[in-house]
């Protein structure tokens, strides 16, 4: 199942660094198996180490341009959640790259709209309203991709996908 994940993202994201790409990928999407929390062999377990892809995929990010890195984190990270069957939408992905680099922090859901909002004047395909941005840190919580509760916004590092085999 991993190598058609990974062969259905190189074909559809076009890079010149085709191969170094792919050993991201490979690092970051990973199948994981344990016993005791896995005893039925009819379910697969994969993990996307989102911090990992983040770290590594500033190499990449500059393809697009130097102004268009937003652009370009939105579409890769949408076209791997699509490949692992996350339901998220393009404004989520945008909405998590933004926020790949504040790690845990106190803010807001009105603050975080606001520099999204500034944001959003350059990138205008992403741009949601206020329902619509609260309905995407929900959608996002449920996938568990953030938390968020109190005011404490964090990104997950990574995510933990169960599949029927």
């Amino acid at each position: 199942m991993l190598e058609e994940v990974y062969s259905n993202i190189l074909e559809k994201f076009k890079l010149d660094k085709i191969e170094k790409f792919e050993k991201l990928l490979k690092s970051c999407i990973r199948e994981v198996w344990d016993q005791e929390k896995e005893p039925d062999p009819r379910f697969q377990s994969i993990t996307f180490k989102i911090s990992t892809f983040f770290e590594g995929f500033t190499a990449f990010q500059n393809f697009y341009g130097k102004d268009k890195k937003y652009v370009a984190g939105a579409e890769v990270l949408y076209l791997i959640f699509e490949e692992l069957q996350v339901d998220i939408d393009e404004s989520e992905c945008f909405i998590l790259y933004h926020i790949r680099d504040l790690g845990k922090f106190r803010k807001r859901e009105a603050e975080l709209l606001k520099e999204l909002t500034n944001l959003w004047q350059q990138f205008p395909d992403y741009r949601l309203g206020d329902r619509d941005f609260s309905k995407a840190l929900k959608n996002m919580m449920r996938n568990k991709l953030i938390q968020y509760r109190k005011g404490n916004l964090h990104l997950n590092p990574s995510v933990l996908l169960r599949y029927e085999a």
